[in-house]
């Protein structure tokens, strides 16, 4: 019995090759994987991270975070950010305050985590170099660019 649908047509080379030199997301999530390895190789020798490091930059900015908001902020995935601040918990660089509802928690800071953050500080700034000497003064200028211009949430609309 001939089927009526339509068969699928063959995918060609030159498709493949498209999605290969082309596809926005692919050399995005390159770039992601380099970058971010870059700088946990920098940050290794102080016990981080860099979504560690990211973390506790925000928790400090913020002065007491709400995991939800630090999580958008961020554009990590809860458990992500659970998991990474169940790490920090354990090596006391945060802890938790209760919020104002008496049903949530906050994140700050502690006096080990701020010290901690100080001292990973000459990392992350080795890390920064090498991404702007890896990315030129263009890339790097082209990541503030389009990042100032992205918004939680607003590339999914």
């Amino acid at each position: 019995m001939a089927s009526s649908s339509k068969q699928p047509s063959p995918l060609s080379d030159r498709a493949i090759e498209a999605v290969v030199q082309h596809c926005i997301a692919m050399r995005v999530r390159l770039m992601n994987r380099v970058v971010t390895g870059l700088y946990d190789r920098f940050l290794r020798p102080f016990g981080l991270r860099a979504t560690q490091m990211n973390i506790l930059v925000a928790v400090a900015r913020m002065g007491q975070a709400n995991p939800g908001d630090l999580a958008r902020i961020l554009c990590l995935e809860k458990s992500t950010l659970s998991r990474n601040v169940h790490r920090m918990r354990q090596q006391g660089w945060v802890d938790s305050v209760p919020g104002q509802d008496g049903r949530s928690h906050l994140l700050r800071l502690t006096g080990k985590g701020k010290a901690q953050l100080a001292k990973a500080l000459p990392g992350w700034e080795q890390a920064q170099g090498r991404a702007a000497e890896l990315l030129g003064p263009e890339g790097v200028e082209a990541v503030d660019r389009l990042t100032d211009s992205l918004q939680p949430g607003r590339a999914s609309r």
